[in-house]
């Protein structure tokens, strides 16, 4: 890891990158990674609003980077390292896994529970949609 520190000049494109990133690079094989993938069409764009919006990124966001005042000029400035970076990255990751879970529980898809044993929730598809589901043919 990197000590460096970064400013970030463009807080909300900064934030907009940021989530872009983790929609297109989630569940990407490794060989399809692209690092610099930061485009978007407007059905995805949609689909990524609904699922990590840009206020849940940006309070997401906020808790990680550091927030600097200058005493004389009283300008704001953000700041992050390679380490913040990559805390970013695990945390609108989970939230957004999180939130397609919830949107699968919502739609009747999937049910959910806690097991206290694993001290954890745990997911299984619906038995309505197992019902619904028809299987191909040839």
């Amino acid at each position: 890891m990197n000590n460096e520190w970064f400013v970030i000049k463009d807080l909300n494109g900064f934030i907009n990158s940021s989530r872009i990133l983790v929609f297109n690079n989630f569940g990407t094989k490794s060989n399809e990674y692209n690092p610099l993938s930061f485009q978007i069409d407007e059905i995805d764009r949609t689909e990524l609003d609904s699922i990590l919006s840009f206020e849940e990124s940006k309070t997401i966001i906020s808790d990680h980077i550091k927030k600097q005042k200058n005493k004389k000029t009283k300008n704001i400035r953000y700041t992050l390292n390679d380490k913040i970076f990559l805390e970013i990255i695990e945390s609108l990751n989970d939230r957004m896994v999180s939130n397609i879970l919830h949107s699968l529980v919502n739609k009747g898809f999937v049910e959910t529970a806690y097991d206290e044993k694993s001290n954890d929730f745990v997911f299984w598809v619906s038995d309505e949609y197992k019902k619904k589901e028809k299987p191909e043919t040839d």
